[in-house]
Order: C-alpha cells, then structure tokens, then sequence
C-alpha cells in the first residue's frame, strides 16, 4: 500500500540485444536493486513484463524482500498491450500492485515517455540495459533533473546515460561494482528526498506570490470603493446642489459602504487567497438592502428629498445619509451574517398554496 510519501522510480530497461551471460548477470542484479528498492521504501512504476525486459526481475526481487504488504507496484501500457503485460506476482502478492492503468490509445510509445514527462507519478528513473526508448527516457529524467540509477555495467542506453552522468557529477554516479546496491539505492533515496524538497520549496514560493498577488487585489479593490464611498459622501454631504439626484447618490453611497465594510473585513481577518470580486459583491448588496432597510422607516415620518414638491436637501436629509452610510458599512463587514440570517428567514418561511 503506497503512503503518501512514497517515491515512485521507473523501472526502464532490458537485455533483448545482449549475449546470455551478460543477460543472466543484469537479470541478477535487477533482483538485487529491486530488493534495496522495497527496503528503501519506494513504489515500483512498470511497463512490460517481457522475461528480456528489465520490469519483471526487478519486481521478483521487489516483493521477495516485502513481507508486510507495504509496497506499491503501478503498473502501465496500452490498451494494444492488453493481456500481454501479467507479472507472475500479481497472482501470488495482489496487494502489492495498484490497478493497472492503462495509456489511452493503441500506442505505447508517446505515452510511455509522457508519463516520464509528466510533474507527479515518477520521482526517479531506474536505467539497465535497453535500446532507444531506455535511452530516450534517460534523456527526459535528465531534463526533468530526477534522480538516475543508470547502470553502466551491462552496456546498451543505460551506459550512455551513466557516462552523461559521470562526466557532470563523478562521485554521485560511480561504476557498478564499486559500491554495494543499497549504496546505490541510498543515494537515490537520498536524491529523491533533495527533489521532494525543491518541489515543496517551488509550491510554497507559487503558494506565497499568489497570495501576495491576492492581497494586492484586495487592497486594489478596498481602495477604489473607499473612493467611490468618499465621492458619494462629498456630494451626499458637501456639494449638495441637485435634489433629483440626491436619492442616487445616497443608493451609491450605501453601495460603496457596504463594499468597502466588506473588503477591509477581508484585508484584516479574511484569508489572503480569498476572491476580492465575491466580498465586494457581497458586502455591496448586504450595504444596499440593510441600509435601504434602515432608511425606509425613517423615510415613511419624513420623506425629505423624497417628497414631491422638495426643493432642498435640509440637514435631516444628510444625517439621515451619514447614518445609513455607517449602517451600510457594518452591514458590509458583517456580510456572512446578514445573508445567513436571510437565508435563515426563507427557510423558516411557509411556502405552499394558500388556504
């Protein structure tokens, strides 16, 4: 069963052009690799199961070592492959190997590398043998910068690929056959760690500029409606001098209110990845309709410039503004309450045919 820590190597290689010898040597030292793999605790991803393809000893070996059932083997290929790829242990340990999953379409080439290309499913590359596609994969861990076990014991593209690696970085990359394979494991184990570390690195520094991006939205969107609510108070307040106008002007004034209440809530306690757009639509509904709601009783006593025949917006009319604006503004911080408690009313209220 695979843990959500598990790093996951590609088993990539095979022994179709070698001579028997040689074969039979690389098929033992599959088994070998793949015992320390099941002891370093890494997941197996294979392809093929062919007895001349790397996959199949590298998984005897793999599950021999495991007694507990803590492995994870996924396996992967074509829908033309189908009934072609059977590992003799997923008879004998089924709780080692995850469903198959298969490459959409008939070929298995283009995927095959894909999957290699893809950012999460393999965290390292197990090379042996092999021919063009071995080397052709080397190449994309290469550029991925994953982790390499490149085995240059037994010639064909994995040689190459070791003597690539040499070349850049001789002490992480010795022959086979210097070392024993668990220190040869170690170190990928320990690469693939350095690799885990970097991508958690890259989603924290992703995760920090969108927020720091979020937060300049917030503070871009509480800036303009404090504005526009110090417009609507200027002419609301100072510059008074069209009384047919004034009714708008109040409407845009609990508006912004309502909007700016709601986005400095959202600036001082609200999460820094929150969508600014939702809480100044929000906050300027909850301003509009609590302050409206505020306004309306007053309104019924003393219509002020909503009277026919006025002809001046009296004092009344501006604290009567002024009030509604402090209104609107706790409505907008409070915008979550005002619509749960609306949402409350219309669940509560009777809805059906009238008798």
């Amino acid at each position: 069963m695979a843990s959500a820590d598990m790093p996951f190597v590609a088993i990539v290689g095979g022994f179709y052009q070698a001579d028997p010898a040689t074969a039979a040597a690389a098929k033992a030292a599959a088994r070998e690799i793949g015992k320390e793999l099941a002891k370093a605790g890494f997941g197996l991803v294979v392809y093929f199961s062919d007895d001349k393809s790397l996959e199949p000893h590298v998984v005897a070996g793999y599950s021999a070592a495991l007694t507990n059932g803590t492995g994870a083997i996924r396996v992967r290929y074509a829908e033309s492959q189908r009934g072609q790829v059977k590992f003799n242990e997923q008879a004998a340990r089924p709780e080692l190997f995850e469903p198959p999953r298969l490459f959409p379409g008939q070929d298995w080439e283009a995927p095959f590398y894909r999957s290699l290309a893809e950012e999460e499913g393999v965290d390292a590359v197990l090379l042996v043998g092999g021919g063009t596609s071995t080397l052709i994969a080397g190449q994309i861990a290469v550029a991925r910068r994953l982790p390499i076990l490149a085995v240059d014991e037994f010639g064909g593209a994995a040689a190459k690929v070791w003597n690539q690696l040499a070349q850049v970085c001789p002490e992480k990359h010795p022959s086979w056959g210097t070392r024993p394979a668990a220190s040869f494991v170690a170190q990928l184990k320990s690469d693939c760690a350095e690799l885990a570390a970097r991508r958690e690195e890259a989603r924290r520094r992703e995760q920090a500029f969108a927020t720091i991006t979020s937060q300049r939205h917030q503070t871009l969107y509480a800036a303009g409606s404090f504005i526009i609510l110090l417009v609507a108070l200027f002419f609301g307040m100072v510059y008074t001098s069209f009384v047919s106008a004034y009714p708008l002007i109040m409407f845009a004034g609990l508006i912004s209110a309502g909007a700016t209440g709601a986005l400095v809530r959202l600036l001082l306690y609200g999460p820094r990845d929150s969508d600014a757009r939702t809480s100044l639509l929000l906050g300027s509904v909850a301003g509009f309709v609590v302050g409206l709601a505020y306004l309306l009783p007053q309104w019924v006593g003393a219509p002020g410039v909503l009277a026919p025949k006025a002809d001046a917006i009296s004092a009344t009319d501006k604290i009567q503004f002024a009030s509604a604006i402090l209104v609107a503004i706790s409505a907008g911080v409070g915008f979550d309450t005002v619509f749960s408690r609306l949402q409350k009313q219309a669940q509560d209220a009777a809805v059906g045919p009238s008798r």
